[in-house]
């Protein structure tokens, strides 16, 4: 993804993060909310900043952009993945 800074869209996702509550929001400042959680997380995987990346976050693996599963998930079942 060469046309997205990913520093910036990481540093964004993150400063939307609830520290108190837990969980991301639209923006920084806004209540948290599932939806905006898990694409905020599933963002941070998809820019590589995957627990097995250098500077990647400690339980943060590796998420398929087709189904939104963790990639381990759908090789325990047996279903094709986008990207290993």
């Amino acid at each position: 993804l060469d046309w997205i800074d990913s520093t910036q869209l990481k540093t964004f996702i993150l400063n939307a993060q609830d520290e108190e509550g837990g969980g991301i929001a639209d923006r920084p400042g806004d209540v948290s909310d599932v939806f905006h959680t898990f694409f905020g997380v599933c963002g941070l995987s998809l820019l590589g900043f995957t627990q097995d990346e250098e500077g990647g976050y400690e339980g943060l693996t590796k998420v398929d952009p087709v189904y939104a599963l963790p990639v381990h998930t759908l090789q325990r079942m047996g279903l094709p993945v986008w990207r290993d």
